[in-house]
């Protein structure tokens, strides 16, 4: 029998099966021999591939080193980024637990690797601790900021009293408890973590805003009303309780509450500390017009001066004061 007739019609279906048995498929860029179905195997149909130990364990790996690489690229001294960090930070702690919680072979290079995993875990999982904390005291500050601007009598509450940032504070020490050398966070070439004294710091950063915008409310609030009562006392020519009251609010006002972070604003409807700074500096310019004419060798003309000077100060203030 020729060539031409070894047509589809005349080859044994046996013999068929039987080439497709020792033929060599390439699956993947890797050579795999064996009986496989016809069907299937014809049709390129894939079966299901169980993750191996080291997948699995590259997953979890890669979750954090995700999260690390967020943590490098994001302005943490941001008050407004702790909201999603935290919450990127769970859902990768949440995935890497879930892996975590399978069986592995009893492997040194496997568990080494669990190990490092763990121990990654444990620095995340305080820092989740000190984002919380950080986001809790940053929604009381912001709130209450507004309510300070638009007070115009006594407020119920001191915010130096109220507001209380030891919890965020402790949470700062623990994570400076928690901080892991480098080979402890380090598996098959990735870092796990991101650099821990840069997020340290920037969440120092944050603190310190915190503080100062706590140090500022209380500042708006302490000179307002003695500015009130002496500019009153002015008008009216006593002198003595003008400057009794002019030198408390001297003193409530602090020299620069900006310090080095002073543009981030917490509320829309609240200040940044550089605003802080311009309402303080023309409230102590007005103070410090009305001290020096005050004295009662000072003419009625420079005296009257001075007011009109001041009001004008304290009115560049308040304009300053989101509507």
């Amino acid at each position: 029998m020729g060539d031409r007739d070894r047509t589809p019609a005349n080859t044994d279906e046996a013999d068929i099966h039987d080439g497709v048995t020792r033929r060599h498929l390439i699956v993947g860029g890797v050579a795999v021999t064996g009986a496989i179905g016809v069907g299937s195997g014809l049709l390129g149909k894939k079966e299901d591939i169980e993750p191996t130990p080291a997948d699995r364990l590259m997953t979890a790996e890669m979750q954090f080193t995700g999260v690390a690489t967020t943590l490098t690229e994001t302005d943490v001294a941001n008050p407004h980024s702790n909201w999603d960090l935290r919450n990127k930070i769970e859902t990768a702690l949440n995935s890497v637990n879930q892996i975590l919680s399978e069986d592995f072979p009893d492997e040194p290079e496997i568990q080494q690797r669990i190990n490092t995993l763990r121990t990654a875990t444990e620095y995340y999982s305080t820092l989740v601790t000190s984002l919380t904390a950080a986001d809790s005291l940053f929604g009381s500050v912001s709130d209450s900021g507004p309510n300070v601007l638009k007070q115009t009598g006594d407020l119920d509450y001191d915010p130096a009293s109220k507001l209380d940032s030891s919890s965020f504070e402790q949470s700062l020490g623990q994570l400076a408890a928690a901080e892991k050398a480098p080979s402890e966070v380090t598996s098959e070439g990735r870092t796990l973590v991101p650099d821990q004294q840069a997020v340290l710091d920037a969440l120092c950063t944050q603190r310190e805003i915190f503080d100062r915008h706590i140090r500022a409310q209380q500042s708006y609030l302490d000179s307002a009303t003695p500015i009130e009562v002496g500019v009153r006392a002015y008008e009216q020519s006593r002198f003595a309780d003008a400057r009794a009251n002019l030198t408390v609010a001297q003193e409530a006002l602090p020299p620069n509450i900006s310090g080095t972070s002073g543009a981030y604003q917490l509320s829309n409807h609240g200040l940044t500390l550089d605003q802080y700074r311009e309402v303080f500096s023309f409230r102590q310019d007005g103070v410090a017009q009305l001290l020096d004419a005050s004295q009662e060798s000072v003419p009625e003309d420079e005296r009257q001066s001075a007011v009109n000077s001041a009001l004008n100060a304290f009115f560049e203030a308040r304009n300053l004061l989101p509507r």
